[in-house]
C-alpha cells in the first residue's frame, strides 16, 4: 500500500509503501493503546470515588460510625460489667450457704459423738482417681461459668436438705434417749426397800409398796432419771414433798419424801439434774427416797430400770 503525506501549506509531500503486515501491528498498536487509555480512565475514577472519603463529608460520616461503634461498646461493656455483679453476689450467697453446711456438720459431728478427724469440715474434701480422656463430644461440650455456678447451687441444696434431715434424726435420737428412763435417783446411797408385797413399817401388817425406797444421807441430791417436764413439785398425802416428772412416751417418775424441792411444775429438766434435797416428809421413817416408775398410768418395778445402760 503506498501512502502519501501532504504538509498543511500544500508546500511539501511525502509518500511511502506500508505492507499489509506493518498496517496490521500499527492497528493492534493504536487498539492497545486505546485499552491502555481506558483502563487508565477507568483505575483514575475508580481512585477518585475512594479519594471521597477524605472529604469533608467523607470524615463526618466516619465520625458518625465511630460513635455508633463506641456506643455499642458501651452498651456490651455495661452489660458484661451487669453479668459479672450478678456472678460476684451469687457467688457471695453459695460461700454463706457453703458456710452454713460447714456449721451444721459441725454440730453433727458433735451430736453425733464422731472421732476427731473423722470428718473435717474446715477443710477442702480429699479427692482423686485415674486420668479419663474426654471423648469427641466433650472436647466441645464446654459448659459456661453461669452453668457452672447453677450446677454448684443444685448440689448445695441437695446437701442442705440431707444434713436438715439428719440433723433432725439426730437431734430426735438425743431427746429420745435423753428420755429413756435408766439410772439412779440418787448419787449415793442404798436400797432400802424393794418394790412389790412388803410389811408396812407403821402398821406391822403385808402392804403392797408401789416403789423403791434409797437411804441415804439427809439433804443428799435426789437427781432426775431421765429428762422429761416437772408435773409435780409439792405436797401429797403420804408422799410427803414430791417430785414428780413426766418423760413422755407414757414414762413419769416420782421422788418422795423429800426434805427441799429445786424445781417447780413446768420445768424442764434433763438426766442427772438436781430435783430435790433427800429428807423423810410424809409417812416415814427416816432420810430416804422413795422413787416410783409409771408406765401407761401403771406402776413397775423401778429397778428394772436403775440397772439398765443408759442410750
Amino acid at each position: 500500500m503506498k501512502v502519501i503525506v501532504v504538509k498543511q501549506d500544500h508546500s511539501r509531500t511525502r509518500s511511502f509503501r506500508v505492507s499489509g503486515n506493518r498496517l496490521i501491528a500499527l492497528a493492534a498498536s493504536a487498539m492497545s493503546l486505546c485499552l491502555l487509555l481506558g483502563g487508565g480512565l477507568a483505575y483514575v475514577a475508580m481512585k477518585t470515588d475512594k479519594n471521597l472519603l477524605l472529604t469533608e463529608e467523607g470524615v463526618q460520616q466516619w465520625k458518625v460510625e465511630l460513635d455508633e461503634q463506641k456506643k455499642e461498646v458501651d452498651v456490651v461493656r455495661r452489660e458484661a460489667e451487669r453479668q459479672i455483679d450478678a456472678l460476684t453476689l451469687r457467688l457471695a450467697e453459695l460461700q454463706g450457704r457453703i458456710t452454713r453446711l460447714d456449721a451444721v456438720g459441725e454440730r453433727l459431728t458433735v451430736t453425733a459423738k464422731l472421732d476427731d478427724g473423722e470428718f473435717e469440715f474446715d477443710e477442702a474434701p480429699a479427692v482423686g482417681g485415674p486420668e479419663e480422656v474426654p471423648g469427641s463430644e466433650s472436647l466441645y461440650a464446654k459448659s459456661s461459668l453461669i452453668d457452672a455456678i447453677d450446677q454448684l447451687s443444685k448440689q448445695i441444696d441437695s446437701r442442705e436438705q440431707q444434713l436438715d434431715l439428719l440433723q433432725d434424726l439426730l437431734e430426735n435420737k438425743v431427746i429420745t434417749d435423753s428420755a429413756f428412763v435408766a439410772g439412779l435417783p440418787i448419787r449415793k446411797g442404798w436400797l432400802s426397800s424393794r418394790f412389790g408385797s412388803r410389811t408396812d413399817p407403821f402398821t406391822g401388817k403385808n402392804a403392797w409398796h408401789s416403789g423403791i425406797d434409797m437411804a441415804g444421807k439427809r439433804g443428799s441430791d435426789i437427781i432426775s432419771v431421765a429428762a422429761g417436764v416437772v408435773t409435780w413439785a409439792g405436797d401429797r398425802y403420804g408422799y410427803g414433798l414430791l417430785v414428780e416428772v413426766n418423760h413422755g412416751n407414757g414414762y413419769v417418775t416420782r421422788y418422795a419424801h423429800n426434805q427441799a424441792s429445786k424445781v417447780k411444775v413446768g420445768d424442764v429438766v434433763s438426766r442427772g439434774q438436781v430435783l430435790a434435797e433427800m429428807g423423810s416428809s410424809g409417812r416415814s421413817t427416816g432420810p430416804h427416797v422413795h422413787f416410783e416408775v409409771i408406765k401407761n398410768g401403771k406402776n413397775v418395778d423401778p429397778q428394772l430400770y436403775i440397772y439398765r445402760a443408759s442410750k
